[in-house]
């Protein structure tokens, strides 16, 4: 094995790893209940109203575990089968959940405005 295909696997593996843990991350936190209400608090004193979107996840952020998992199906799938466009669903589901994630707690509508 080429030293090359050894560091475009050592680099897809950070990346995927550096986004499940992301995931992972804000997903534990939300579990835990005065987390999800400081969010929740914090935008109300300021009068910023929680959007549609950021509501539905933090309702439904029990059920957001589902998606680390799929990714790392995704990538160890990627690592065993030799298709080009296998790696890149992985890296493209992991990065477009991370950021749908973090959407729901930083988007622009729910910034506090000075």
């Amino acid at each position: 094995m080429a030293l090359g295909h050894r560091m475009k696997k050592l680099f897809f593996w950070l990346f995927i790893l550096f986004f499940v843990f992301a995931q992972s991350y804000f997903i534990y936190a939300l579990n835990q209940p005065e987390a999800a209400k400081s969010f929740t608090q914090l935008w109300y004193s300021f009068g910023v109203e929680q959007t549609a979107y950021s509501q539905f996840v933090f309702h439904t952020i029990q059920w957001w575990v589902v998606l680390p998992i799929l990714c790392l199906g995704l990538a160890f799938s990627a690592l065993f089968r030799a298709t080009k466009w296998l790696p890149l669903a992985a890296i493209s589901v992991s990065f477009a959940g991370t950021v749908a994630l973090y959407w729901s707690a930083y988007a622009p509508a729910l910034l506090v405005h000075v």
